[in-house]
C-alpha cells in the first residue's frame, strides 16, 4: 500500500492528512501552540518534535505542501520558515523534489474544479471520489478539508503522469 500526504500549514498548526491507495484518509493535526504567549519563532522551532514519526512516513511516496500566501510579507515569511522546518524533518527518501511538491492554493484548486477564489466547502468535499475517513467522519476544519485537497491532487497529477509516460 502507498500513501500521498497533503499538508496546511500555518504558524499555529499543521493539518496532514494522509491518502492511501484505498481511498482511505488519515487526519493528523500538528498543534504548535501549547503556550499562547510562544512567539511564532518559537513554535516553529518546537515543529521537529511535534512531527510524526518515521514509521508514519514509512508508506508514503508523495508529500504535497501548500505553498505560503498570506496578507503581508510578514505572514509569508514566517510561513516560509515553517515550510523549512517542516521539509528538514521529512524522511530523507521524500526530501527530494519529485516526491515534496509545493503547490500553490490556485493550482491545486484550480487542478480539482474548484473556485479558485474561495476554499474547498463540504460539498466539494464530497465530490472528491471516494474518499472515507480512517474515523469515519471527516473532519470538519477547514484546515483539514485542504490537506485532503492537496493530497488527492497531487496523487492523481502523479497517477496522471505515471499514465502519460507508460
Amino acid at each position: 500500500m502507498s500513501a500521498t500526504v497533503g499538508i496546511d500549514l500555518s504558524s499555529r498548526r499543521l493539518d496532514l492528512v494522509k491518502l492511501d491507495d484505498l481511498n482511505l484518509a488519515t487526519h493528523l493535526p500538528v498543534e504548535l501552540e501549547r503556550d499562547r504567549r510562544a512567539t511564532s519563532w518559537e513554535r516553529t522551532l518546537r515543529l521537529p518534535e511535534l512531527m510524526p514519526r518515521a514509521e508514519w512516513w514509512e508508506d508514503v511516496y508523495l508529500v504535497c505542501i501548500e505553498a505560503p500566501y498570506g496578507a503581508g510579507t510578514g505572514t509569508v515569511a514566517v510561513l516560509n520558515r515553517v515550510v523549512g522546518a517542516l521539509a528538514a524533518r521529512l524522511p530523507p527518501f521524500l526530501r527530494v523534489p519529485e516526491r515534496c511538491w509545493l503547490v500553490r492554493p490556485d493550482e491545486w484548486k484550480r487542478g480539482l474544479g474548484l473556485r479558485v477564489d474561495g476554499k474547498p466547502s463540504a460539498e466539494d468535499m464530497e465530490r472528491l471520489p471516494l474518499i472515507l475517513w480512517s474515523n469515519l467522519e471527516p473532519p470538519k476544519t477547514q484546515d483539514a478539508r485542504d490537506a485532503l485537497c492537496l493530497a488527492y491532487y497531487a496523487r492523481e497529477l502523479n497517477m496522471e503522469a505515471v499514465r502519460r509516460s507508460a
